[in-house]
């Protein structure tokens, strides 16, 4: 899946409210090939609308596409930890932020 996200042209970064050795343990247990950043206070997950009220210091699922000028070409929030987009659907959207699929 890693391939199809090179294709597109984007990279990745996640963003969580762990500490940064949490995240740092996670890359290496996962090796996963994008950093996790660290956001413990939640200031990022909050201005972005992806604060989970009900469950606090959470953040929802979510994607954000971010166009090389800043703005958001894609943007996915899910209600709890299982909703997420398929890959159609995440890919269709990541094409709004690459170069060759902005409108």
């Amino acid at each position: 899946m890693w391939d199809r996200f090179r294709e597109t042209g984007v990279d990745l970064a996640a963003i969580v409210v762990d500490s940064v050795e949490q995240n740092r343990s996670m890359v290496d247990k996962l090796l996963l090939p994008f950093p996790i950043l660290s956001d413990p206070e939640s200031r990022v997950i909050g201005e972005w609308g992806v604060l989970n009220e009900a469950e606090a210091r959470i953040a929802k699922p979510a994607i954000f596409g971010i166009r090389p000028d800043w703005s958001i070409g894609y943007r996915y929030v899910g209600e709890d930890f299982a909703d997420r987009p398929d890959d159609d659907e995440l890919f269709a959207g990541l094409k709004e932020v690459t170069p060759g699929g902005q409108r």
